[in-house]
């Protein structure tokens, strides 16, 4: 009974305990030295490499984008300029639930579909983990604080400054200096390494214009930093630098006053307007009508604006109208009459008789030469090359473009840049059509008939040029011969800029000089020979343009033309009953240089006009080319024509007296009359 009821049995607790003792001892005694032997590892062993990712967490190197080139104009005005603003941005990794994220910021900010597909294609670009990426650029005030205030719940994200570009003109200058947009995918990829590498950290570059044909030297050189990060991605010091290279500056030769002044010449026309100084060949004026904001681009352009700007099929702004090609109409003639006198397919002496048509031997269809004198019966009568150009005879250069050949015409014309592009900085310029034989068979697969080059000789048919021609071969004949190729930029960082030539050409050989003497004289009278008194009759359209520009206190030697849209019979267009559409009118196109026949200045601008279905070259685009001459040289050069008549040495202006060369002075008359208010091609 006693062991019975015995309630414990202390020897064997004893022994169990200390059995459990012994094992809980030499467990632990197993970890501990688990642990040390870890500790060991870890502090000891792979110290170095455990260091280095700690610092590799806390530590990170980074790109330093350089500033971007700052553009200015010839005066010094800036055209692109970079302007801080500030982005929100994300570092991938520091953001567990990136889709939760991106919802949290919704709520907090404006975040357009287009930011958040724009930012998934920037994380593909990027090559350096651990760097941040924008996700929407240009943040208000009001979202800096509701992102700041947010920034606990916000691993990752951060409000970071950046430079971007400006552009102070807006429209003004879009086409020709154009604009920098995000970089994509394809552009990265066809780079070479160094130069991909070298756009780390770069979300932009030049699209278009300006920004784009010196994209290396508006670029800069990339810089590199080692900078200490928080947990949420946040930059807290910088610990090591190497300095970016700020891109170079770019001078123009575009003057920016003048671009404004040709714009607001060009009223609410859509057109191109193109100067140059014959010179140096420095392009003043480059305007294309309608622009657009490029502004818009820079920091990704909304899918509404862009839809605007692609659909208006009208105005097309986003198309450039100076480097695109037209057809030239008559303001050929003057470049097909010279032609002519150099070959010897007529002279100075040389009279037709114009029955207002043509027509080839054997053919009886009639190339019509409509002018006001048709209302009285005939054209224009007894007629020689002086004034078949200022009264745009078509009949003279039917015959005479029949007589000199597509081949003559061709070979010639390609000496003043028709068919090609000389721009030495502009090289997205198209080419427009030169036409010859070669080409038409090519092209069309057809021979080349006589009535082609019937058009041809009116700057009609198969031949199209750009503004950008039109100005360069206006050039070319102001310089009498001397090719100066057009350009853009004059200098670089203030040092000036020389480019390359790699396509060299010779200047136009005129065997007598006498023959340039005689077609600028005959583009003068264009512009100040009074119309006889039976054609001021029937057009009082003349007599209000000439009474307001007799006060020109300089010649200018120009040329209209009118270039046919689309093919509408003659009587339909001489009728005053009908009302043609705006886009089926006529483009009116006029081309200029001045001053002309002066003793001591030489050229000093020229100018190419296209109004885009503006109908009349001469009393359309002739007032444009009028107000851009004026400006350029009354009011920018500073010349003083009336002292400089009395006093060779009373050029004012440190501009105007480069402008000194010699030529052969008369008064002035009347300026920029109309040639025939209804003329077809003219």
């Amino acid at each position: 009974m006693e062991g019975r009821w015995q309630l414990k049995d202390r020897e064997a607790e004893r022994r169990l305990f200390a059995r459990r003792m012994l094992v809980a001892s030499i467990v632990i005694a197993l970890l501990f030295a688990a642990l040390l032997v870890k500790l060991i590892n870890l502090q000891i062993t792979q110290y170095d490499y455990f260091a280095a990712r700690a610092d590799g967490n806390r530590l990170h190197s980074q790109y330093v984008p350089p500033a971007r080139g700052l553009i200015y104009d010839r005066s010094g005005e800036l055209l692109a300029d970079n302007q801080p603003i500030f982005n929100l941005s994300v570092v991938r990794e520091r953001v567990d639930d990136i889709e939760e994220t991106l919802e949290l910021l919704s709520s907090l900010i404006r975040l357009a579909p287009e930011d958040v597909e724009q930012f998934r294609e920037r994380l593909k670009r990027r090559r350096v983990p651990f760097s941040s990426v924008p996700l929407r650029y240009v943040l208000t005030e009001e979202e800096k604080a509701r992102v700041s205030v947010n920034a606990h719940r916000l691993p990752g994200i951060s409000i970071e400054p950046q430079f971007v570009r400006s552009y102070p003109s807006g429209e003004l200058n879009a086409h020709a200096i154009g604009y920098v947009s995000e970089i994509n995918r394809e552009e990265l990829d066809a780079f070479a390494e160094d130069v991909r590498e070298n756009y780390g950290g770069t979300n932009h570059i030049g699209k278009t214009g300006i920004e784009r044909t010196y994209e290396t030297l508006l670029h800069g050189e990339v810089g590199y930093e080692v900078v200490e990060k928080n947990n949420r991605g946040q930059v807290m010091r910088r610990l090591e630098r190497t300095d970016p290279i700020a891109g170079k500056n770019l001078t123009l030769y575009l003057e920016n006053r003048l671009q404004r002044v040709a714009t607001e010449a060009l009223g609410e026309h859509r057109g191109a307007v193109v100067a140059i100084d014959p010179a140096t060949g420095g392009i003043l004026a480059m305007v294309s009508k309608p622009g657009f904001d490029p502004n818009l681009f820079v920091t990704g352009i909304s899918n509404a604006d862009y839809s605007r700007l692609i659909t208006d099929t009208v105005n097309t702004p986003l198309f450039d109208r100076t480097v695109n090609p037209y057809p030239p109409a008559s303001t050929v003639k003057p470049f097909i009459g010279l032609g002519g006198l150099q070959h010897g397919f007529t002279d100075t002496d040389t009279v037709i008789q114009d029955p207002g048509y043509f027509r080839l031997p054997g053919v009886r269809y009639r190339w019509g030469d409509y002018t006001l004198r048709t209302a009285i019966g005939g054209g224009h009568g007894e007629t020689n090359l002086q004034r078949a150009i200022f009264q745009s005879c078509d009949t003279f250069f039917y015959d005479l473009g029949y007589r000199m050949g597509i081949d003559t015409i061709h070979s010639f014309l390609s000496q003043f840049g028709f068919g090609q592009n000389f721009a030495l900085d502009v090289g997205y310029a198209r080419t427009g059509v030169l036409p010859s034989r070669e080409w038409k068979q090519a092209t069309r697969n057809e021979p080349w008939y006589p009535g082609d080059t019937i058009n041809s000789s009116i700057g009609q048919g198969y031949m199209w040029a750009t503004p950008l021609q039109l100005a360069t071969a206006t050039a070319i004949a102001a310089n009498k011969g001397v090719v100066v190729k057009p350009r853009m930029l004059a200098a670089i960082d203030g040092e000036p800029f020389e480019p390359q030539d790699p396509n060299p050409v010779g200047n136009v050989q005129i065997d007598n000089p006498e023959h340039w003497r005689y077609i600028e004289e005959s583009m003068t009278m264009v512009v100040h020979r009074p119309y006889s008194q039976v054609f001021r009759d029937y057009g009082t359209a003349y007599e209000a343009i000439a009474r307001a520009d007799r006060d020109m206190s300089y010649k200018m030697a120009g040329k209209s033309g009118s270039a046919q849209v689309v093919s509408i019979a003659q009587d339909i267009l001489q009728s005053e009953d009908i009302d043609l559409s705006d886009l089926n009118k006529d483009h009116a196109l006029f081309v200029a240089y001045a001053p002309a026949q002066h003793p001591t200045i030489k050229p000093q601008i020229a100018v190419a006009v296209f109004v885009e279905n503006g109908q009349h070259g001469s009393s359309v685009a002739g007032p444009v080319a009028k107000a851009v001459i004026d400006s350029y040289l009354l009011d920018i050069l500073e010349i003083d024509f009336a002292a400089v008549a009395t006093d060779p040495d009373a050029l004012l202006s440190e501009d105007a007296e480069r402008a000194r060369q010699s030529d052969e002075n008369s008064p002035s008359l009347v300026a920029l009359i109309a040639e025939h208010e209804g003329h077809r091609h003219d």
